[in-house]
């Protein structure tokens, strides 16, 4: 676990600690980081960092520490995945879409046109999924970071 730890404190810790030194707030820093963690973990791979950078502009947020952000949490975003699609078959009532490796990868290599006839609908459950949860964790965070970033502006600056 060193070495994980190790990688977090130099990429993502580090380089927020910079930014509270170079002058930015902690409730900016905290704002940055909820938001563009929200939008990090969305299930659609590809669409982070463009969204990342649409509302870090719309929100005036850093866009430094949203990238940093983004890019640290995209295993989260894979991780989170299916737990997503499941909270959005759920609230949709549909049934549960068999989204093993070996399933998805035996419809892909069988057919595109039927891969996509199955799974687009899952994309759909994911984001469905994501929507419930994202706003309300973004909120949550956001609280939290504050305490921690004016407690880490304290420590580290004093």
């Amino acid at each position: 676990m060193g070495r994980v730890s190790d990688w977090l404190r130099r990429k993502v810790r580090d380089p927020l600690v910079a930014e509270l030194r170079q002058g930015a707030t902690p409730e900016g820093v905290a704002a940055s980081v909820s938001v563009s963690l929200a939008i990090a973990v969305n299930p659609l791979i590809g669409t982070t960092t463009i969204g990342c950078i649409i509302a870090g502009r719309l929100f005036r947020l850093n866009q430094v520490v949203m990238q940093i952000v983004n890019h640290a949490s995209f295993v989260l975003q894979v991780a989170l995945m299916i737990p997503f699609m499941r909270i959005g078959e759920t609230v949709t009532g549909s049934r549960h879409i068999v989204l093993t490796y070996e399933a998805i990868m035996k419809q892909y290599n069988e057919s595109f046109s039927i891969f996509f006839q199955k799974f687009w609908m899952a994309y759909v459950h994911g984001i469905i999924g994501w929507l419930i949860v994202a706003p309300l964790a973004a909120w949550i965070l956001n609280f939290f970071l504050r305490w921690t970033f004016r407690r880490l502006m304290k420590k580290n600056l004093a």
